[in-house]
């Protein structure tokens, strides 16, 4: 399994393929995500990264910022995969 990988979507659609693909290659995933205030249409928000992680299985950590319009947020492999009842609610299963 690699260690890590950074990808930057530019729709929801490329990050949900990205992630179905990658999940289980790479240890952790580092998805950039531009602020909403830097691009009109802005490309993939943080809940919509977020959402669909967890959809995958994965789960948010880590954020650090790259400059004033761009940041990235760290994703890994749930460790215990239980799922809440709100989070289920939540993704529909």
């Amino acid at each position: 399994m690699a260690e890590s990988v950074t990808f930057e979507p530019k729709s929801l659609a490329e990050l949900k393929q990205f992630l179905k693909e990658n999940k289980d290659k790479h240890h952790e995933i580092w998805v950039i995500i531009t602020n909403k205030k830097a691009v009109h249409p802005k490309m993939v928000s943080f809940n919509e990264v977020v959402s669909e992680a967890k959809s995958e299985g994965l789960i948010d950590s880590r954020i650090k910022n790259i400059d004033p319009k761009k940041y990235m947020i760290r994703l890994t492999k749930r460790i215990n995969a239980k799922i809440s009842k709100i989070e289920k609610c939540k993704l529909n299963f």
